[in-house]
């Protein structure tokens, strides 16, 4: 062999007649065998260069979840179930956002053709996975959450922020225990309720929601939707429309019902402080102090279908079957209430909704995922963000402009949000820098909820009372709705607190002043 001759040249050389023939001998066995090795790795390199080349497979193992910090371990998904693994994060209110990361692995087309062969990826195909969760941020928000009411509380207060522009999710906090609850003391349906809140141990997604869990009504921010369509089809945020305390719509409903008047019209009557219970409202005003009579006069103007399509572009997602039924053509031109919130959302949908429009109209998926590497290290494409703009930029500027009215803040046009204050005006000083957003207390007082949102990040908030047996639920006192005021504006203050200040662009004057 060519090989075998050259080697036996090198010993000779090196093994050469005087005093230093022995060391050279030895120097050349050793140049022998590095020069054996070095070509045995070029060897391989090369073959496995060649076309048709065995690659080698790595062992599967399990892959991990860790936090925004990529040094915190959330969950290693080395059980046969992976939502096992989320029982056993290292701290227990981890375990609604690693749930909520297994919901969002399952959608995704990247990893196997359906939801099983996704599962099997997730659990021996290595992934190193950098979650988006803050833990600082976490860690502030469930504190905050359950020094309100504690995980022994039959109310439940769900909490979300979620970046705008990327979907990131930064926090999920609810004051329950990740753990299995025991199994009720008698069958569902004889005196369990169909929504089960009450005990401390819950594994259902209280915050993100699904088709079991499609969260609860909102009230006011949903008002939001009817102003950003109005806005989108051509009217003004100066538009004014003289409103009285009682109004008498063209939304039929059950002649017996209390809500009803003259032969089943839907009469929607105005609420809260004396001084907006009629008068002339722009939409700033009308907003800042969620007059009723004002939304429902313009949603008829525009048309109950453009404020519903509206929310479905911004980022709510109707998960219930009645919401569902009602939000298709057949019956959305019919659906009156639900510019008053009367339909399901979780606070993940309402951050998700009110950060599309500070991001200026660019709506994303929400997206519990920052990083993801495969086995062997390498960037997964595909994952996200997954973005689009779904609103014009100036529209959506306006609409945040009416947005800062009932947070304690000011219009870019000066002063349009109109005289008082409401419960939610110390969130600006709270926060500390602009914000936007609407609070809302449905009119039972069974549920309150509160979404702000800045440029960088938008936090929302949900309490629910737990059903009673029988119907009907708990009213929320005013001292429990302030308390939640300061928890969420607290966790938007906290989010934003490691970020530098920025301001919300002013919309065109042609979208705030008509001619």
């Amino acid at each position: 062999m060519a090989g075998a001759s050259t080697s036996e040249s090198i010993i000779e050389s090196a093994a050469g007649r005087g005093p230093g023939g022995r060391r050279g001998t030895l120097a050349a066995a050793v140049v022998l065998i590095v020069a054996a090795v070095v070509g045995i790795v070029v060897w391989r390199s090369r073959g496995a260069e060649q076309p048709g080349a065995p690659a080698s497979s790595p062992e599967p193992r399990a892959s991990e979840l860790y936090a925004a910090d990529g040094t915190t371990l959330i969950a290693r998904f080395d059980t046969t179930r992976p939502r096992e693994s989320c029982l056993r994060v290292p701290v227990n209110d981890w375990g609604y956002f690693c749930d909520y990361f297994i919901t969002w692995w399952q959608a995704q087309p990247t990893f196997g053709a359906d939801a099983a062969q996704r599962l099997d990826r997730l659990r021996h195909g290595g992934y190193r996975i950098d979650g988006s969760l803050d833990p600082r941020l976490q860690a502030g928000a469930k504190l905050r959450v359950d020094a309100l009411l504690p995980v022994t509380d039959p109310k439940v207060f769900s909490l979300a922020a979620i970046e705008p522009g990327t979907g990131l999710v930064r926090t999920m906090a609810v004051n329950r225990n990740f753990r299995r609850p025991p199994p009720p003391a008698s069958p569902a349906g004889q005196d369990q309720p169909e929504w089960r809140p009450a005990g401390p141990d819950l594994m259902d997604p209280l915050v993100s929601g699904d088709a079991d869990m499609p969260g609860t009504a909102a009230g006011a921010p949903f008002m939001m939707f009817t102003l950003a369509a109005a806005l989108d089809s051509g009217l003004t945020l100066d538009h004014a429309i003289d409103t009285k305390r009682v109004y008498q719509s063209n939304y039929r409903i059950a002649p017996q019902s209390p809500a009803a008047c003259n032969g089943g019209h839907w009469c929607p009557a105005n609420t809260g402080d004396p001084a907006y219970l009629s008068g002339r409202r722009t939409m700033w005003d009308a907003f800042g102090h969620s007059v009723v009579t004002y939304f429902v006069a313009l949603q008829e103007r525009i048309g109950a279908d453009k404020a519903i399509a509206m929310a479905k572009r911004l980022g709510i997602v109707f998960r219930s079957k009645e919401d569902q039924m009602l939000s298709e053509p057949a019956a959305h031109a019919s659906w009156g209430a639900f510019t008053l919130g009367v339909s399901a959302t979780t606070a993940l949908d309402l951050a998700n909704a009110y950060a599309t429009l500070a991001a200026d109209g660019t709506r994303c998926d929400p997206l519990p995922v920052a990083r993801l590497a495969d086995g062997a290290g390498r960037p997964v494409a595909g994952v996200g963000p997954h973005c689009e703009s779904v609103l014009r930029p100036e529209v959506a500027r306006a609409a945040i402009d009416a947005g800062r009215c009932p947070l304690g803040d000011r219009s870019a046009f000066g002063d349009r949000c109109g005289a008082g204050s409401v419960a939610t005006t110390v969130v600006r000083d709270t926060v500390g820098r602009p914000v936007a957003g609407q609070f809302g207390l449905t009119g039972n007082r069974g549920t309150f909820s509160l979404v702000v949102a800045a440029p960088q990040l938008a936090t929302a908030g949900m309490v629910a009372s737990a059903p009673m047996v029988g119907g009907g639920s708990v009213q929320l006192d005013a001292g429990l709705t302030a308390g939640a005021i300061g928890v969420i504006a607290g966790v938007e203050r906290d989010g934003l607190a490691p970020l530098p200040v920025r301001e919300f662009t002013a919309p065109p004057r042609e979208l705030a002043i008509a001619p």
